[in-house]
Formats: structure tokens, C-alpha cells, sequence
């Protein structure tokens, strides 16, 4: 009889060894899956970050590269309008880049070489004479100032803004001008701009 009670506490004791070794083991694969589904998200989270990130980036330098662009086709228009004597509108006394312009559009006389820019559009306060420039090289003055102007800036498909800058000095303002273009554009992460500036001489 003791030998049956022993055998059956012994078959007892190792049913309840083998159910702790099951419920350890099921615990463990608990704390696995919970561990691997942690490091499954942090990997996703990661990648999608990276793919963002990336995105931005192509996106920014695809913005950069056509501001870029199209400051230099505003200082071509610029140098274009230069060489055929375009009209030159908003300036008092100035007609076009050499004051004949056969244009009779262009109204006024009187040529931009004989105008010095930063004494009479511009001052201290505001040292910065804004124009805009058509297809043709025609440059429009519509504003001066220090930053650059929120409205009156062309417009351009399909979030950039571009003006002209002219400027000179008293020693050489009937020979040469400076010419500055800028394009802005406003993304993700605010707002840039692409600037380009030349001299150009009096032909």
C-alpha cells in the first residue's frame, strides 16, 4: 500500500513538473512574441521615416533646381530686353535701356544709363527697387523696399514668385547695372529662395 501511495505521488510530482515547465515555456513564448512585435514596429516606424525624409528631400531639390532655373531665364529676359531696347515702365523720365525704343508703348524718354537707380527709386529705408520682366525682356518697376514684396511679384506656376532687382552705384551707374533675380517658393519647411545676380554693361 505505501509503495502504491509513493508511485502515485511520484506520477503526481512529475504531472505537476511537466505543467511547469508548460507554463514556463508559454510565458516565454508570450515575452517572444511581444519582443518580436515591438521590434517589427520600430523597424516600420523607421523605414517609414526614412522613406518621408527621403521624399522631402527629392522634393526640395527638385523646388531648388527649377528657382535656379528660372532665375536664370528672369537674368536672360533681362540681358534680352538689354539688346533689343526694350521698354523700361514705371520709372519717371526713362523710356527704355537706351531712350529710344521704337515700342509706342513705351512711354517717357529718356534712357536707364542716364538714371541712377539707387539714388532716385531707392533710399536707406527701402534700398531695394523691385521690377517684373515679361516674356519679351520688358521690365515693369512696380515697388521699392527691403524684403522682398508679398504682392506684386510674378507669379509663377506652381509655387514660385520671381522679381528683378536693379541696382547701381554713383561711379558707374551710366555704364553698367546690377541685375538680381529672385525666386521664392514655400514648402514643408517654410520658405526659400534662389538668387542670381550679373552685371550687365551698356552695349
Amino acid at each position: 500500500m505505501r509503495i502504491k501511495n509513493q508511485e502515485s505521488r511520484m506520477k503526481l510530482f512529475k504531472l505537476n513538473s511537466y505543467r511547469l515547465i508548460l507554463n514556463s515555456e508559454q510565458g516565454q513564448s508570450l515575452i517572444e512574441v511581444i519582443v518580436a512585435a515591438a521590434v517589427g514596429i520600430l523597424v516600420v516606424t523607421a523605414l517609414t521615416f526614412a522613406t518621408i525624409f527621403s521624399l522631402r528631400n527629392a522634393s526640395f531639390a527638385k523646388n531648388s533646381a527649377q528657382a535656379t532655373k528660372l532665375a536664370q531665364e528672369g537674368i536672360e529676359r533681362v540681358r534680352a530686353g538689354r539688346d533689343r531696347n526694350e521698354c523700361i515702365t514705371g520709372l519717371t523720365n526713362v523710356n527704355s535701356w537706351n531712350g529710344n525704343s521704337s515700342d509706342t508703348s513705351c512711354v517717357g524718354t529718356g534712357s536707364i544709363w542716364t538714371y541712377q537707380i539707387n539714388s532716385a527709386c531707392s533710399n536707406q529705408l527701402n534700398p531695394n527697387c523691385y521690377f517684373n520682366i515679361a516674356d519679351t525682356g520688358v521690365l515693369n518697376y512696380f515697388i521699392n523696399g527691403s524684403s522682398f514684396p508679398v504682392n506684386g511679384s510674378q507669379l509663377i506656376p506652381p509655387n514660385f514668385k520671381r522679381v528683378v532687382i536693379l541696382s547701381d552705384d554713383s561711379t558707374s551707374y551710366t555704364t553698367q547695372k546690377k541685375v538680381t533675380v529672385i525666386v521664392t517658393w514655400t514648402d514643408f519647411a517654410g520658405d526659400h529662395e534662389s538668387k542670381l545676380t550679373t552685371i550687365l554693361r551698356k552695349l
